[in-house]
């Protein structure tokens, strides 16, 4: 009785045994997922590289689940048994997987008074590049003779009797990578809502040395507010911008601005900068090297940014962290961090809300739920429409 109830269990023929296979292998995929998603982990790993892109992609879980349907659907039809036991609670695995994170990032809107669209979340339709900006301007040159450039970005509208506010742009990339211009919504929806934007290069190594990244912001820093009467800004409305290592550079460059040890790579004044706004850049550095989701990748680019390990170069770890130059004078600050980043832990914003905190600094800091890094690169999600919104609200506060 038992052999034939196991009979009428086991595959027979092609298309019960490929849809029984494809089912087994859905289940570690399914796994997998589900693992990433709710456990941060290692970015550099299989598990980690498809969490990260179940978060970056809201419509790669519904087509997951629409494949389930048809494999569903096939099993029925084939009469494969275990395909179709396997692929029922598979499907509600997965519409769990769409909705929980959904659920979560609505509250969350709603708890910090943001409205959202559940359509662009799925289905947002990137509009054209259509402000014109120039490229390439040189703002100085190094005394090895590198030219430093960045990109202009004019406000779209602007009276002719006021100089408008200014975000200055420091691209991310790992201290080892990136470049300028690689947010072009980013700068236009900027410029769209009034302010004059300023996408800026800065060496890199081997070129660059430990102190030569956060000193060719500075120049940059300099160079805009020596060409206020130029570009019609206001000087005294200087906000920068910065991702990842960008925002970490941003930090630093503002927190420290004026300081001996860490000066301008060319000959400009110090600036105090009006605001600073950190996308997902680590704020201590000795911390973030020791204690980070993906060691792998991060102490590697850690130590060529650096020129070592924090027990190499523990002074060079505490002159790059803008936590250390955390004081009266700070700049009110804005972060953004994804709940689920699998380069920069939670934990680094914490440090750096305490620190803002003890100093009496004006500071939001906003805990993206689910949220990977580089997030707002998904354009239209729920989490990069709360960051928007957020974010319009901090700037339109300091630049009125």
């Amino acid at each position: 009785m038992e052999q034939k109830q196991l009979s009428l269990w086991r595959p027979k023929g092609f298309w019960q045994w490929l849809l029984t296979g494809l089912s087994v292998v859905l289940i570690i995929f399914t796994a997998m997922i589900t693992y990433a998603i709710f456990h941060t982990t290692n970015i550099l790993s299989v598990v980690g590289f498809l969490g990260a892109f179940a978060l970056y992609t809201p419509w790669f879980l519904l087509i997951l689940a629409f494949f389930i349907i048809v494999l569903l659907i096939l099993a029925s039809w084939k009469k494969a048994k275990i395909a179709r036991f396997i692929l029922v609670p598979l499907l509600v695995i997965n519409i769990f997987l769409i909705i929980e994170p959904i659920i979560e990032m609505v509250n969350y809107a709603k708890k910090e008074n943001v409205q959202v669209s559940l359509y662009s979340h799925f289905f947002n339709n990137k509009t054209a590049i259509s402000s014109k900006f120039t490229k390439d301007i040189v703002y100085g040159k190094t005394t090895d003779g590198v030219e430093l450039k960045l990109d202009m970005w004019p406000p779209n509208e602007k009276s002719k009797s006021t100089r408008t506010p200014v975000v200055i742009k420091v691209h991310g990339g790992g201290w080892v990578d990136g470049s300028k211009a690689k947010t072009p919504y980013l700068n236009q929806w900027l410029s769209e809502i009034g302010f004059t934007v300023f996408d800026i290069e800065y060496r890199l190594p081997p070129q660059a040395g430990w102190k030569d990244e956060v000193a060719d912001v500075k120049s940059a820093i300099g160079w805009v507010v020596e060409h206020a009467d130029t570009y019609e800004i206001d000087p005294k409305k200087i906000n920068l911008m910065g991702d990842s290592a960008g925002g970490n550079l941003a930090m630093l460059a503002a927190y420290s601005m004026g300081d001996k040890y860490l000066p301008p790579s060319t000959d400009v004044p110090s600036v105090p900068i009006n605001t600073v706004i950190n996308f997902y850049g680590p704020s201590d550095m000795t911390i973030f090297f020791q204690n980070n989701p993906s060691p792998g990748y991060v102490q590697n680019v850690m130590k060529e940014y650096v020129g070592g390990t924090p027990s190499q170069f523990p002074d060079r770890y505490q002159k790059l962290a803008p936590i250390n130059y955390i004081g009266e004078h700070t700049p009110p600050t804005i972060m953004f961090l994804g709940t689920s980043d699998s380069l920069v832990p939670t934990e680094q914003a914490t440090i750096l809300d305490k620190e803002l905190t003890m100093n009496n600094v004006p500071h939001e800091i906003y805990y993206l739920p689910k949220a990977e890094h580089v997030y707002d690169g998904v354009l239209g999600s729920l989490n990069t429409q709360i960051t928007y919104e957020k974010l319009k609200v901090f700037l339109q506060k300091y630049n009125e």
